[in-house]
């Protein structure tokens, strides 16, 4: 399953990364080197927005999904997803789409968490599906399916948004898991 964001906030120059073959270490967590690894060696400390998503990931894990991977529909940094716009980063928002169409031609999740509003609506324009608003209240879920895949859509991990939602993020949070759990169970049980 993928949990998916907008687009990442930090970019990293390659000299503070390293080698080529240093960052494909870390993309593909081998050799000692992971992708959680670099992003705490090269940032001072975590962001809100990555402490979030932690919190979404530790909630899957306490339901028993542990294969997650974290992506952006749009796979290309900016400050601010607003930056998108600008003539600028064009060409990576392009390609941003292009990497993360690709994941999901190559690895084909059954289940998508999609956060943000501005997640949904890329995401539903690069799908060419209707996916629907981001819940207002803890105990309703938002959820669309596209072919074999199951999204959620929840509210955006990143503050300012987050602050207007985090006093009830964690009962949501945890009837989302439950949700997609019992999804990817019964899809198991199915496929068997």
């Amino acid at each position: 399953m993928f949990t998916v964001g907008r687009n990442q906030r930090n970019g990293f120059g390659v000299e503070a990364v390293g080698s080529h073959e240093d960052y494909l270490d870390a993309l593909f967590n081998r050799n000692g080197s992971s992708c959680r690894g670099l992003y705490d060696r090269l940032t001072a400390k975590p962001s809100p927005t990555r402490l979030n998503t932690d919190r979404l990931v530790s909630k899957l894990d306490q339901v028993g999904i542990t294969e997650v991977l974290e992506t952006n529909v749009i796979c290309y940094s900016t400050p601010m997803s607003s930056d998108l716009r600008s003539r600028e980063h064009l060409g990576g928002k392009e390609r941003g789409t292009e990497l993360f169409r690709t994941l999901l031609e190559i690895i084909k999740p059954k289940v998508l968490i999609a956060h943000g509003a501005g997640t949904a609506k890329d995401l539903g324009r690069l799908l060419v599906a209707s996916l629907p608003s981001v819940p207002s209240v803890p105990d309703k879920t938002a959820r669309a399916t596209v072919g074999d895949m199951a999204i959620w859509v929840i509210p955006s991990l990143a503050p300012p948004k987050w602050n207007s939602w985090m006093r009830w993020a964690d009962e949501h949070l945890d009837l989302v898991c439950r949700e997609v759990a019992e999804h990817l169970e019964l899809a198991g049980r199915n496929a068997g």
